[in-house]
């Protein structure tokens, strides 16, 4: 009986390597976008910083690698709800990817430019699959990111980094400068941002409804589905 390979003298099974790209993105998304080194993942690791370059060709190629890693592993909304439920479910969709990885939110340089990229062009064809103009969907999709996107940044702001049960120097300030009715009615968005949040978003789809040169399209009439 012949022996098989694995049983061939001299022939033994040598070790798995211990690393790999895609362990090192993992790890890269893990420890947080933001705050990610070499030296930092390494660490993580448990490897030498000179050993990741065997995998990555340099810091910004591990970060777009993280950022394309986080928005494939994410779908796209699905398009049975009809336009506006599917604009919603992609602002809360990345409103959490922002919450936990707040590094996505600049998306400075080209790489981020380009992974996020990828996916703003895939919800604009969503909503051309919806009976959107190019140029509305562009709009619409624009919008909506540039608003949840800044509302992140916003509430980011909000408390000092170091003590979360305090508000930064820069919010504290700010409200010392409003009226006292003003400053009430800024403290109670405080106090709730992200439903601040999605009124605005409300408003801006309402918006998108109600613009009369495209009275043509399905999506108008009373602002909302079907």
């Amino acid at each position: 009986m012949q022996p098989d390979g694995s049983s061939r003298p001299g022939l033994r099974p040598g070790p798995k390597p211990r690393l790999s790209r895609q362990k090192i993105i993992n790890a890269a998304i893990d420890l947080g976008i933001e705050q990610v080194t070499v030296n930092a993942v390494a660490a993580v690791l448990n490897a030498a910083p000179g050993s990741l370059y065997r995998y990555i060709d340099s810091l910004d190629d591990l970060i777009v690698a993280a950022v394309e890693t986080v928005f494939s592993a994410t779908p796209l909304p699905p398009l049975d709800g009809g336009w506006r439920t599917y604009l919603e479910t992609e602002a809360a969709t990345r409103f959490d990817l922002l919450q936990r990885y707040a590094g996505l939110l600049p998306e400075s340089g080209a790489g981020l430019a380009g992974a996020a990229g990828r996916r703003f062009e895939e919800l604009v064809r969503g909503l051309v699959s919806l009976g959107f103009d190019l140029d509305e969907a562009v709009l619409a999709v624009d919008a909506v990111i540039d608003l949840i996107h800044d509302g992140a940044s916003q509430i980011a702001r909000l408390h000092d980094p170091r003590h979360p049960e305090r508000l930064s120097a820069a919010m504290t300030e700010s409200l010392a400068r409003y009226s006292p009715d003003v400053r009430a009615a800024v403290e109670r968005i405080i106090a709730a941002p992200k439903d601040h949040l999605w009124r605005k978003l409300a408003i801006l789809l309402d918006g998108i409804a109600a613009r009369p040169e495209n009275e043509a399209l399905p999506f108008r009439g009373e602002g909302r589905d079907g």
